[in-house]
């Protein structure tokens, strides 16, 4: 238990560390991560309140503790999920008020379960997927997110998607051969076509900038 709460409490000075710049690691970088955690937070405010109003109408007290507690952990990926599917578990068998505490747990567990397959897999996929650089392959995020996970616990799977994500960053860069980035970017997506995507999107950013210093005035 103290374990997971100081990975949790590490988790959190990250997360607070990448939001208010203490030190300058990169713009790029900066934006990135920012980026995702933001997103993040968006997905685990929509659990935390589904959660909370889930509770509520089933009649479970602090139902809106619960919801925050789930909000927190979901951004412990897998491991906070399932310690917040627990949290109301003896407050729903020892609640006298309930008719059947057996019933209304077992409706609390499946209902939270649908939530976090909902927005882990639906709602979250969908908002990261919506930013280009974040884009990858459903079996590149596993892997992520386990190898990082080894490596630094919760906080590893936490930033594995920004991580690899900088990674495209970097392959992106000019100075970069295509002959080395394409078969990377291609597993990374998981689509032949993604080289071909990144080449007319970088053509098209130089010609906008280049439109954008004529038409600014001289002097």
């Amino acid at each position: 238990a103290w374990r997971f709460i100081l990975e949790f409490l590490m988790m959190n000075l990250y997360i607070a560390f990448w939001l208010s710049d203490p030190m300058p690691v990169g713009n790029k970088m900066e934006e990135l991560f920012k980026r995702y955690i933001i997103l993040k937070g968006f997905a685990c405010l929509g659990y935390g309140v589904c959660v909370g109003v889930l509770l509520h109408a089933l009649s479970v007290d602090l139902a809106a503790a619960f919801g925050l507690a789930a909000f927190l952990l979901s951004f412990v990926p897998e491991v906070g999920s399932i310690v917040a599917l627990i949290l109301p578990v003896p407050v729903i068998l020892f609640d006298s008020r309930l008719e059947s505490p057996l019933f209304t747990l077992t409706v609390a567990m499946v209902a939270q379960l649908g939530l976090k397959f909902i927005f882990a897999n639906v709602v979250e996929v969908k908002l990261v997927e919506a930013d280009q650089l974040m884009k990858m392959h459903p079996v590149i995020i596993l892997l992520a997110v386990t190898f990082f996970g080894l490596i630094w616990g919760p906080t590893g799977m936490l930033l594995s998607v920004p991580l690899v994500a900088y990674l495209k960053v970097a392959l992106l860069a000019d100075g970069v051969p295509s002959c080395y980035s394409d078969p990377v970017l291609v597993i990374l997506e998981g689509d032949r076509l993604a080289p071909a995507k990144y080449a007319r999107k970088r053509v098209t950013d130089r010609d906008r900038r280049r439109h954008l210093g004529r038409s600014q005035p001289d002097g």
